[in-house]
């Protein structure tokens, strides 16, 4: 009898690491359970063998779900393809005129993403707004991914400037960015896992937030450490985000060098996120955008989710070179802390500042 009772439950298993149409190892779980109870196994051996069978098919399944090998660039793979784009939030200072950053690589779960050919030294700043920039695009293995490696490099420069990462001001001096470590760095970025599908076309988009990425020196300007660097910069499919798109209705008189910020709703904390001793204010904004001459912002590339909206106006101390954010008071039509944005979607948010509305905190 119990030789009988392992072969079904063996002939279960098999068919179930068969059965295409079972995806993920809860379902898995009920099948052999449910079937396991037909054939009335009690014995507590038996028990074990269905937990050793289940733990190789939770290997199988996680190997199935990372693509054939692992390697977004194996060749005997089915392809689906993947392309990367990068995209900046705006420096406070508004004497800096470009920020040249040079990427040497990028990498997808350790493997060199050959769709980017590197190094290239590129003018974030210039990519405010909704605007991006094309890395590259290639034919990758299907399957679920989720580590991306972007390798700066400080001494490797495409654009004849002295430096790989450097700050144009308006005056047309330039000022090395200095970057920790041996002048290369290599920054773990916080993605979601993401799906290569079969002939379909998936989209990331690297957010470049210069604001938190960037600080002041008593000579210059160095990126923040590591960790904080690679907080700044958010990875996200394109084809899972929405826009917050609008105007300041009384631009004119609220003046210029206005910044609007997005925070996931609830987590604006205007004590903390103002505190001039910090290296970065407003560290916890999702993104941010600078305001136009007419008024105009876009956030762009948000994930679906209901967000706060928040706006401050950067000004420098007068002979001190010290900056400081002086946050707004807002007028709108809108729920300011409540605005729901959904894929593919624009949602448009306008608003007015008051003009006798600094909060002092």
């Amino acid at each position: 009898m119990p030789i009988r009772i392992l072969a079904t439950a063996a002939q279960l298993f098999s068919r179930t690491v068969l059965n295409t149409k079972m995806k993920c190892i809860d379902d898995v779980y009920v099948f052999l359970i449910d079937n396991l109870k037909i054939v009335k196994m009690k014995r507590m051996w038996m028990w074990v063998f269905a937990f050793v069978s289940l733990a190789s098919l939770n290997f199988a399944c996680e190997d199935q779900a990372s693509g054939p090998d692992g390697n977004i660039n194996d060749p005997n793979a089915a392809k689906g393809s993947l392309k990367m784009s990068i995209t900046d939030a705006p420096i406070d200072q508004a004497s800096v005129k470009a920020v040249f950053v040079t990427i040497s690589e990028i990498r997808v779960d350790g493997e060199t993403f050959e769709g980017f050919q590197g190094p290239q030294t590129i003018n974030v700043l210039d990519l405010q707004n909704g605007t991006s920039l094309d890395l590259g695009s290639q034919d990758v293995a299907v399957g679920s991914y989720s580590d991306i490696t972007l390798v700066l490099d400080s001494q490797t420069s495409t654009n004849g400037g002295a430096s790989g990462c450097y700050i144009e001001m308006e005056d047309g001096t330039t000022k090395d960015l200095e970057l920790e470590g041996n002048g290369t760095i290599e920054l773990n970025l916080q993605s979601k896992d993401f799906e290569i599908r079969e002939a379909e076309n998936t989209e990331l988009i690297f957010d470049f937030d210069l604001r938190k990425s960037i600080k002041t020196k008593a000579n210059g300007y160095a990126f923040v450490n590591k960790g904080d660097l690679q907080s700044a910069i958010r990875v996200e499919n394109k084809l899972a985000c929405g826009n917050i798109s609008g105007k300041v209705d009384n631009m004119l008189n609220a003046g210029s060098n206005l910044v609007v910020y997005a925070y996931e709703k609830g987590e604006f904390d205007a004590a903390t996120e103002t505190n001039g001793n910090a290296e970065v204010m407003y560290k916890h904004a999702v993104t941010s955008a600078k305001v136009d001459a007419n008024g105009n912002y876009t956030l762009a590339f948000l994930p679906e989710g209901e967000y706060e909206i928040v706006c401050a106006k950067p000004e420098q101390k007068e002979g001190t070179g010290a900056w400081f954010n002086t946050l707004l008071e807002l007028e709108s039509a809108l729920d300011l802390n409540s605005v729901q944005v959904d894929a593919g979607a624009s949602v448009e948010v306008d608003f007015s500042v008051k003009l006798d509305g600094v909060l002092n905190l």
